[in-house]
């Protein structure tokens, strides 16, 4: 659901710098300008900046100049400020916002609010940005310059992006529980200090196993850019209690060991590894639902997921999306993305409840349109858990 679309164009412009590449859960100093507009902003006008409600970027505080997290807010003009932060203070998912009202004078064209994210001048270390990789984190600015609480949002919004850091901790990944002579892969990746499969890996791993395991390679070697590297068509001949398989450097130190594998003869049921309940940036999450499939498939090295986005915030077309994705990710013996979503009833018509399909093309029966501004089929609604 979208803000006022009044002028957006006339409603000035933001900046911050720097601008590029940050390492995730680094501290860092981020200057952002919002220059008037033509309107400028009146008096007990305000602008918002927001981030979005899934980012853990640490909490801006404005009374300890040498604390993490201190911000500064100036007027070229001198006009005097209020500057607060709430946690919600804006349309999901853009909750967290930091508030900045003029209360006394005002602002023309071309005058400048000035932001100071992580300002040092006071021996603070800076912003402590979230921990985990983005590829556009927005700095959104919204205005209210007719001072009415009815806000625009900027056409142009600045960013910047979070990138993994160095790797500290290797992994090594296998099925928990195979039958003698089924085919299975081992999955290796490294880690950077939050968790982030990292990008700048430039290692030669060699391999061992404590039972014998056709198909390993001797060794296998990461190239910066690379995130994960995946061992296909490995095999267990006999029954076997405990697999484990070792990384190792070129000084034969132990890197990382896998986790175990059961090899079980007659084994009926197989256990298998998912994420069945996540969101993306269209709805309440971070990043696409594209991402959220290929992290899990590809660098969380999960055998499902389901996509299960609030119910208010699914667009017909974002619905259609959803579908095409969860069928272009599926892939017989390999992966399982199922349709589906959260019906997000308050809590006194039922609470949330995870809806997932077998096939693609099923309806979708909303909660509500909270945040759907399209009611063309809002007969469709379910409102209760009981309808």
């Amino acid at each position: 659901m979208p803000h006022s679309q009044f002028l957006p164009e006339r409603m000035g412009s933001a900046t911050v710098e720097p601008v590029g590449k940050f390492e995730a859960g680094s501290f860092q100093t981020f200057t952002l300008t919002y220059t008037a507009g033509y309107y400028g902003i009146d008096d007990t006008g305000s602008i918002k900046i927001v981030h979005r409600f899934a980012s853990d970027m640490g909490k801006p505080q404005f009374d300890d100049p040498s604390a993490a997290n201190y911000v500064t807010v100036t007027a070229s003009n001198g006009a005097v400020l209020h500057v607060e932060y709430d946690m919600k203070r804006n349309i999901r998912p853009w909750d967290k916002t930091i508030y900045i009202k003029v209360v006394r004078g005002f602002l023309r064209e071309g005058d400048q609010i000035t932001v100071n994210f992580g300002d040092p001048v006071g021996g603070s270390p800076g912003m402590r940005i979230q921990t985990f990789c983005e590829e556009t984190f927005e700095f959104r600015v919204l205005v209210d310059a007719i001072a009415t609480y009815n806000y625009v949002e900027l056409p142009q919004q600045p960013e910047i992006s979070i990138v993994p850091g160095k790797p500290v901790l290797w992994k090594a990944v296998v099925p928990t529980t195979r039958r003698p002579g089924d085919s299975f892969r081992l999955s290796v990746k490294a880690e950077d200090s939050w968790g982030n499969p990292s990008d700048q890996c430039d290692q030669t791993l060699f391999l061992r196993s404590n039972t014998p395991v056709s198909g390993i390679p001797e060794k296998i070697e990461f190239k910066p850019g690379q995130r994960a590297i995946v061992v296909e068509g490995l095999c267990v001949e006999s029954a076997q209690e405990c697999v484990l398989i070792e990384l190792m450097d070129a000084d034969n130190r132990v890197l990382a060991t896998s986790n175990p594998l059961r090899v079980i003869a007659g084994a009926e049921l197989l256990p298998y590894w998912g994420d069945l309940h996540g969101q993306s940036e269209e709805t309440i999450g971070t990043n696409s639902a594209r991402d959220f499939h290929a992290f899990a498939r590809d660098l969380a090295f999960l055998d499902a997921t389901a996509h299960q986005g609030n119910d208010f915030q699914i667009t017909t077309e974002f619905w259609q999306h959803l579908n095409d994705l969860t069928r272009e990710f599926n892939q017989d013996q390999r992966f399982i993305a199922f349709p589906g979503y959260e019906w997000s009833g308050n809590t006194g018509l039922g609470g949330d409840r995870n809806v997932l399909y077998l096939e693609e093309g099923q309806p979708i029966h909303r909660s509500s349109h909270a945040l759907v501004d399209d009611l063309s089929d809002i007969d469709s609604d379910a409102s209760s858990a009981r309808d």
